[in-house]
């Protein structure tokens, strides 16, 4: 979960996440984690992404340790009836760390024959956190009271320290291909916004599909 500030020079963004082992593999008294556990805050500053054809730069500050964003994720296992997990992440917890970088990102609206009404776009990342190259293609809908946006591209991932973090040390994938579907719409005077992103997991030795489903408000003032 996250926050994000922006205005027509600038953006500033705060975001609040844990990556764990997967559960399935996880669940029992044999446990075998695939990655090591970590609570994540993320610090980005940067310029909107403007017209088609223009650049934008961002800087990112990145730290894992113990920020308490585990006990909100046992108190919504609790709400869900959920087996609780904070002792056995624990056993696999990354040790602290912060990381830096900076970012390129740019868009490009394109009438090409199938892929006419489509804007391509690319985001550069490097630091000493990981270092990726991010191609995308998305074709935005809009209707008279829902607007739709279906993207597709694929994450050329240079190398990972989250992924990689000890103590397991997870094989980094390198070539990540993903789909995303996001539905965007207005009430109560807010603009709301669903998305589903499908792709292939970070971890190298796991094929199986990875969905995540986000939403959020945005609201001027």
């Amino acid at each position: 979960m996250g926050l994000r500030y922006e205005t027509e020079d600038y953006y500033a963004l705060i975001d609040l996440g844990i990556v764990s082992p997967d559960m399935y593999v996880y669940r029992n008294e044999y446990r075998e984690a695939n990655r090591s556990f970590g609570e994540l805050i993320t610090l980005e500053l940067g310029q909107p992404t403007g017209v088609s054809g223009s650049h934008s730069y961002y800087a990112r500050i990145k730290s894992v340790g113990e920020f308490g964003i585990d006990e909100m994720q046992d108190f919504a296992h609790r709400i869900l009836s959920l087996q609780p997990v904070n002792e056995v992440n624990d056993l696999v917890r990354m040790p602290d760390n912060t990381w830096v970088g900076i970012g390129l990102r740019s868009n490009y609206n394109t009438d090409f024959w199938f892929i006419r009404d489509t804007t391509l776009s690319y985001d550069a990342y490097i630091g000493t956190d990981a270092g990726s190259i991010q191609l995308d293609a998305t074709k935005a809908v809009t209707g008279s009271y829902f607007d739709y946006s279906v993207s597709t591209g694929l994450n050329a991932v240079l190398y990972d320290e989250v992924v990689s973090a000890a103590p397991v040390q997870a094989s980094t994938r390198h070539l990540v291909p993903y789909a995303n579907v996001k539905v965007e719409f207005d009430a109560f005077g807010y603009d709301f916004y669903v998305s589903e992103r499908i792709s292939l997991p970070t971890i190298a030795t796991d094929d199986r599909v990875f969905a995540v489903l986000s939403a959020g408000i945005t609201f001027d003032f």
